[in-house]
């Protein structure tokens, strides 16, 4: 067992849906001004917060080679941590051409712990990108293509490793982009890559007592363009709009998909809008029914304010954990069920 204030319970825990805490509404960040440019990967291809390992059982959703790590839990946060060399295959068979990954990280104790992503495909390595918590102050981010050997870049970004870091990748038509804790760090373009059917996770640790923990790992394709799919099929499906736990108040990275949304509703003039929200089954069917609608609200109110969105031309719904598009049974299918969906009046 281990200790974490609350200010890293509440970052560790995505759009997760527990009974309201407050009715009062929530002051929203600013989304006009915000400069992260990270948009998460719409359709997921696998995502893992533990919530369904028990205290001593293998990770489910993943193939374990060398020091087998073990679930930690304090609370609501779950993290599968690693004390020893090995490697961590996610069920994950292939990857599309455009994705983007996702990871919460925790190291402890440290003097230098490395996570390495490995993405392979034929048999080769094609990919890897290493992050370095060294000392629990700075993070070293190096991305490289493997066959033939050819680093991209590295870059050492100062980094607070006593709280929870986000990493994130993501490729899209040639462009990667690697970024810390919701900043771009690394940036390259025409990278080309052969198709990729393995993803492994090395953890290597130069000292004694280290840790590495991860508390989510999410792949999904990428997002497509909000206009294009509003006008396409008439209904945008978000897993990118992100609010604090049990609360409606937006998280900053949501900032990149509202700003989108807005875009497409000043282009079109005449677009309007239903903004329903979901949830998972997780809790009490009536909370999470508000807790939904109250969501939606947030996300007009903010293009209202922000934006200055006609109101006139959006109206919201809360519809819970009743519209599930996957399983509530696990993680991956408990993450598909927690969104925001646009639908075309």
């Amino acid at each position: 067992m281990f200790t974490l204030r609350s200010a890293a319970i509440a970052s560790a825990l995505l759009f997760v849906a527990l009974p309201a805490r407050a009715q009062t509404p929530a002051a929203q960040p600013e989304m006009t001004t915000l400069k992260s440019a990270f948009i998460p990967g719409e359709k997921t291809l696998f995502f893992d917060d533990f919530t369904d390992m028990g205290p001593g059982d293998a990770p489910p959703h993943f193939k374990i080679r060398g020091a087998a790590p073990e679930l930690r839990a304090a609370g609501d946060v779950r993290q599968l941590t690693a004390t020893a060399r090995g490697t961590m295959f996610p069920n994950l068979t292939a990857l599309p051409k455009n994705f983007t990954f996702e990871a919460e990280l925790v190291a402890e104790n440290t003097n230098r712990v490395i996570s390495t992503l490995i993405l392979s495909g034929g048999g080769k390595q094609i990919f890897t990108l290493s992050t370095t918590a060294n000392g629990g102050k700075d993070t070293d981010l190096v991305a490289s293509l493997r066959a033939p050997y050819q680093e991209l870049g590295r870059k050492r970004v100062p980094t607070n490793w006593k709280e929870p870091v986000k990493l994130a990748l993501w490729i899209q038509d040639g462009r990667l982009r690697v970024f810390l804790n919701g900043e771009k760090q690394l940036d390259f373009n025409q990278v080309e890559m052969a198709a990729i059917n393995s993803v492994e996770f090395a953890n290597d640790f130069y000292g004694a007592n280290q840790s590495i923990g991860y508390r989510s790992i999410r792949f999904a394709e990428s997002t497509p363009d909000f206009s294009q799919v509003i006008s396409s099929s008439g209904r945008f499906v978000t897993h990118g709009i992100l609010f604090d736990t049990a609360s409606d108040r937006l998280k900053p990275e949501s900032a990149p998909v509202i700003q989108s949304i807005a875009k497409g509703l000043d282009t079109n003039p005449n677009l309007k809008l239903l903004i329903e929200g979901h949830t998972d089954s997780v809790g009490n069917a009536a909370a999470n029914l508000d807790l939904s609608r109250r969501r939606a609200e947030a996300v007009k109110s903010v293009l209202v304010a922000q934006f200055k969105i006609d109101a006139a031309r959006l109206t919201t719904a809360g519809l819970g954990a009743t519209k599930p598009i996957d399983s509530n049974d696990t993680p991956q299918g408990r993450s598909q069920n927690r969104r925001v969906e646009l639908v075309k009046k």
